[in-house]
């Protein structure tokens, strides 16, 4: 009954200038420091329809590196009035729900079974059909990571355990945070859409050529993600009004197709 809003996170590899560099220093490892600066991007879609709302981005590595979390603290107040969101294990932390429930967003996060055991209290994981009201709170590092969070935070939900089974017919349990009002096999659908923004990223890498931007200055490597998105978004509308006219799942298009068509037309 309301928009629903996929967040995730990718990188970007920028081609290589002294500018760019200093923007986004290329990541280190035990070897040394990479060629390539890379951006870290942090976009949203919505499940249904594919349309993406204006990314979020900031350098990967450096002293000013910025977490895909925090970028979707931002990203929060960019979505449309009264939508909700939707994550997978990396968001599943208080400072997420804590900043969805500041925006009054309803939220459906993947929790990482060490945080439900602590979710759920007395060590254990929560058993399989696990549907509890939480108050959930924030840890002495939840704190310290997020500094902004008042000492006497709080959000109100609910931690499901839910099983499932993959495309090899093995069983997995999921663990969920939520507040969503909706029956567990109902959340459970909805985490079953987290797939689209696979493909969906795929089509801004490999479609829309955002892989790399072939740039030299970080003020032109905003202007080609921003405008990048924007292909992206008039393709993915074109695909929603086909869909409506013979009345399909705009998933079940090719988004390379319609891209073709576009730019045939």
């Amino acid at each position: 009954d309301r928009p629903l809003y996929l967040l995730d996170g990718s990188t970007i590899l920028l081609a290589h200038s002294p500018q760019s560099a200093a923007a986004y220093p290329p990541p280190r490892n035990q070897h040394g420091a990479s060629h390539w600066p890379v951006m870290r991007v942090l976009v949203a879609h919505e499940v249904i329809g594919g349309l993406a709302a204006p990314p979020c981005w900031g350098p990967l590595d450096g002293p000013a590196a910025v977490s895909e979390q925090g970028l979707a603290k931002d990203m929060m107040g960019r979505l449309p009035e009264g939508c909700g969101v939707l994550g997978d294990r990396n968001f599943g932390v208080f400072s997420m729900a804590y900043s969805a429930s500041q925006h009054r967003r309803p939220c459906l996060f993947r929790l990482t079974e060490a945080r439900a055991r602590k979710l759920y209290g007395g060590g254990i994981a929560p058993p399989v059909s696990t549907d509890r009201a939480i108050c959930w709170k924030p840890s002495r590092d939840d704190r310290r990571s997020n500094p902004e969070i008042p000492a006497d935070a709080t959000v109100a939900g609910r931690l499901l355990a839910l099983r499932v089974c993959d495309a090899q017919g093995k069983k997995q349990k999921l663990f969920f945070f939520t507040t969503f009002t909706l029956p567990p096999d109902q959340i459970l659908g909805l985490y079953g859409y987290r797939w689209n923004i696979e493909t969906d990223l795929r089509s801004l890498k490999r479609e829309v050529r955002l892989h790399m931007l072939n740039v030299h200055s970080p003020d032109m490597a905003a202007k080609e993600l921003v405008l990048g998105v924007a292909a992206y978004n008039l393709t993915r509308a074109a695909m929603n009004q086909a869909a409506l006219a013979l009345q399909l799942d705009p998933r079940r298009l090719s988004y390379s197709l319609a891209q073709d068509t576009l730019n045939a037309f």
